[in-house]
């Protein structure tokens, strides 16, 4: 079958992009897709044309660019798909925008102690399969005790298998949310981005300024998130928080055990210690 293009417009992309030429002249003689390997000036597939790249300077996607996205010609018309590293990318941008630590790996957790050693542990075990049981993991108890870079690390593992993942630090992305509460349709909008990402990591749940406890509209927004993904098993969910499970339950009991019954098999819980907070170190 002939890729339909419109008039003349292939040759304009073949003569800047020489090499796509004889790809395509050898589509139309053999009409093999096995024959196809991507490079970075463009590629042809069965019934498609894509574009070439923009030039980005040390793009880690010759596909893309960097971009995220691939523009393509189909039967006259041009579309744009997600690009294979469009996750990558997406989670780069969020850990960026949160603040978090996208080098934060398995690779340099610290473990000199045994407590260290069975949170890597859990966590490696959860990122190697364990979500898949519809089980939760979970990180509290003491501030500074590597949380936040065990369950960035288990995010890192699973943007490996092309998981969507979605990183919400809660201090920050709660007040947008509550602040947009009386805008219902770009709240909800925001809200089921949240709800509904395949994988959610939220940073510090319920964090407020020191010595205060969540308001009942922290707890509202946190059951709505919480309860939407209880109910759908596909959703797999990461938290960490300076409470335990059972300081959550005493904070609002529909919250804390739904948390209960999905982190059961992957929920550590380190002791309060301020020798286990690693920010006090020298």
């Amino acid at each position: 079958m002939e890729i339909a293009i419109p008039h003349n417009w292939h040759e304009k992309l073949f003569a800047n992009n020489p090499s796509l030429r004889e790809s395509y002249e050898k589509y139309k003689k053999d009409k093999k897709p096995a024959m196809w390997e991507r490079c970075a000036n463009g590629e042809v597939m069965p019934n498609k044309i894509y574009l070439p790249p923009p030039a980005t300077e040390n793009a880690k996607c010759e596909l893309c660019g960097d971009v995220g996205y691939r523009n393509y010609w189909q039967d006259g018309y041009e579309f744009m798909e997600e690009c294979e590293c469009f996750n990558r990318i997406q989670f780069d941008r969020n850990m960026k925008k949160s603040g978090a630590d996208k080098n934060m790996t398995f690779d340099n957790f610290c473990m000199d102690f045994d407590w260290q050693t069975k949170m890597s542990m859990k966590a490696t075990e959860f990122a190697l399969g364990g979500y898949l049981s519809g089980q939760w993991y979970f990180a509290g108890g003491q501030v500074g005790c590597g949380k936040t870079h065990i369950c960035t690390a288990i995010l890192h593992e699973l943007i490996k298998v092309n998981l969507g993942c979605k990183y919400m630090a809660w201090k920050n992305e709660s007040v947008e949310l509550k602040a947009l509460v009386n805008q219902h349709q770009e709240y909800h909008e925001k809200l089921m981005e949240i709800c509904n990402a395949n994988v959610l990591y939220i940073d510090d749940f319920w964090k407020t300024q020191q010595g205060e406890k969540p308001t009942k509209a922290d707890v509202n927004l946190a059951f709505q998130i919480i309860n939407h993904r209880y109910q759908n098993k596909k959703y797999v969910t990461i938290i960490s928080c300076e409470y335990t499970v059972k300081e959550l339950m005493n904070i609002d009991e529909a919250v804390g055990s739904r948390i209960f019954e999905r982190s059961k098999g992957y929920r550590i819980e380190i002791e309060k210690d301020d020798d286990k907070n690693y920010r006090l170190r020298e």
